[in-house]
């Protein structure tokens, strides 16, 4: 599967009837109808693509973009290629219904989770699109159609990403008001975070950084909440008859499809039912706890991983990269890796996160380097005083923004005795020009006084993890960085050959596991008696 679009791609197929569009290689729009080979509409063609949805028309809907301007296009079955919107902006998330198109349209200074408008336009027409909601400091993501012909459309202007409708008279009208939100930070095109039934119910994700729920609200209001198991569910919802099917998880068990039946049963089940296991698993991992820690008269949550030991146990921090991430309650292989190995591992749901509201999110803009960096520093030391960690075996680690906010930390006096940075960015200011101009307004938006961190101020021992074929975050940087470290005698380096920005190859990331747990191995001898 292909697409670049807004260099991190996302919705990379649409499935129409008996057949499905998807992307290949070099953002090649192929056309595969059921039972047949795929046959290729478009090559490569300089534009990058994504979001890709069926047209009313049995046409394809997408957005494509270059460095100049995004286009909204809609792709024949032959390959005939029409425009129907251009901008020297950004455009997402296409939806048609007849001869009406609902889009989003964002300028090249801000990110979509800061101030997008949505547009509507009437296909044909000659008319220019107009604006019905959002605007510079309102974030509208997601708009979908619904069965009442009435368009949908998640809205941050209380603070939350709530649901809204464009009722008839051209009013924005409140669906489900929660004070929770229900969309993560839009990073990749085609998010379904909710999806809307022929009854007039709304089944919605709702999540608070940490968990996640399904929620199905009525059109008097009522909600009740469906999957009751899973806690973290994925922004791809889809309706099947009478049941909803979702990407989820369980605090024990890993990212996979699952049905939640809206008629009855409150479990999520395997969706397609899966065979019993032949033989049980031969790691059970056990449920994390949700904890809290005060920083500056703010709670800050933090996931908390235990091993099976008693006392006091290495400990590992991570931080979460994005940094407009989340730390999702779901079992994570990685996580597992370490507790496995004896370690109590925590993950902090630092300001800056996703999942709290526009304003908790909005709180590392221009203190990147500080305030995520506190609020790892009084999780590890919360643990300290309670005797869960070791003081002598406090590590932190991070990837992306995350590896910034380890290498921050390293520069600090504190409790960490070793981090690892894996992808990690360096110098803010340096980074905020090379990546792609989707993100830069991102990166000038973070920046802040920390600055680049240098390699004759960092404190304690640091591995420094990355791929040669990174496109985020600069490969040269980072060995260069290592390679000083090193040379003082306070750091190592792993060039993982091939390795992209999220080590998506298993092998590049079980190197860089196996790495971060030996290199701790020699910070604290002990650790391996």
């Amino acid at each position: 599967m292909g697409g670049s679009l807004h260099a991190y791609g996302g919705g990379s197929f649409a499935v129409a009837d008996g057949a499905v569009w998807f992307l290949g290689p070099g953002d090649a729009v192929l056309l595969q109808p059921l039972g047949s080979d795929p046959v290729v509409l478009l090559e490569g063609d300089g534009w990058a693509y994504g979001d890709l949805t069926p047209g009313p028309d049995g046409r394809l809907l997408a957005v494509r973009g270059n460095a100049e301007r995004d286009e909204i296009v809609a792709v024949a079955e032959d390959g005939r290629v029409e425009v129907l919107v251009g901008s020297s902006g950004f455009l997402g998330h296409p939806r048609a219904a007849g001869d009406r198109l609902a889009f989003l349209e964002w300028d090249r200074d801000r990110m979509p989770w800061d101030g997008t408008r949505l547009m509507l336009a009437q296909t044909g027409a000659g008319h220019p699109p107009l604006p019905v909601a959002g605007g510079a400091t309102e974030s509208v993501v997601q708009p979908t159609w619904g069965p009442d012909g009435q368009l949908h459309f998640l809205s941050d202007r209380t603070g939350w990403w709530n649901l809204y409708r464009l009722a008839d008279t051209g009013e924005v009208e409140a669906v489900a008001p929660l004070d929770a939100d229900c969309a993560p930070a839009p990073w990749e095109g085609g998010y379904r975070s909710y999806a809307l039934l022929p009854s007039g119910e709304a089944v919605l994700t709702v999540t608070d950084g940490i968990s996640s729920e399904l929620l199905v609200v009525g059109g008097d209001g009522r909600r009740r909440r469906i999957g009751t198991d899973l806690s973290s569910v994925k922004p791809y919802v889809a309706v099947l008859d009478s049941s909803v099917v979702v990407i989820g998880s369980t605090p024990t068990s890993a990212p996979a499809l699952r049905a939640c039946d809206l008629d009855g049963r409150s479990d999520a089940v395997p969706f397609p039912a899966a065979p019993p296991a032949p033989t049980p698993e031969p790691w059970h991992p056990l449920p994390p706890s949700v904890e809290s820690v005060l920083v500056a008269g703010a709670e800050v949550r933090y996931l908390l991983h235990l091993p099976r030991a008693t006392g006091p146990v290495p400990t590992l921090v991570r931080a979460h990269p994005g940094p407009t991430d989340g730390v999702p309650l779901r079992l994570d292989w990685s996580v597992q890796y370490f507790v496995s190995h004896g370690f109590a591992v925590a993950e902090p749901l630092y300001r800056g996160s996703t999942g709290r509201g526009r304003s908790f999110r909005k709180q590392l803009d221009r203190r990147w380097g500080e305030l995520d960096v506190d609020d790892c520093t009084a999780v590890a030391e919360q643990l300290v005083v309670r005797g869960t960690a070791r003081a002598d075996a406090v590590f932190i680690s991070g990837a992306s923004a995350g590896g910034y906010t380890a290498l921050r930390s390293a520069c600090r006096p504190g409790p960490f005795v070793a981090a690892t940075a894996v992808s990690a960015i360096i110098a803010p200011e340096r980074w905020e020009r090379s990546v792609p101009a989707w993100q830069q307004p991102h990166a000038a938006a973070l920046r802040g006084p920390a600055g680049a961190v240098r390699p004759e101020r960092v404190r304690c021992p640091v591995l420094v993890v990355h791929g040669s074929d990174d496109t985020i975050t600069s490969a040269e940087d980072a060995m260069e960085f290592g390679a000083a470290l090193a040379g003082r005698g306070a750091g190592e380096t792993l060039l993982l050959d091939g390795g992209d920005h999220y080590l998506s190859d298993p092998r590049h990331r079980a190197a860089a596991l196996a790495a971060e747990l030996r290199f701790y191995g020699t910070v604290v001898p002990t650790l391996t008696r």
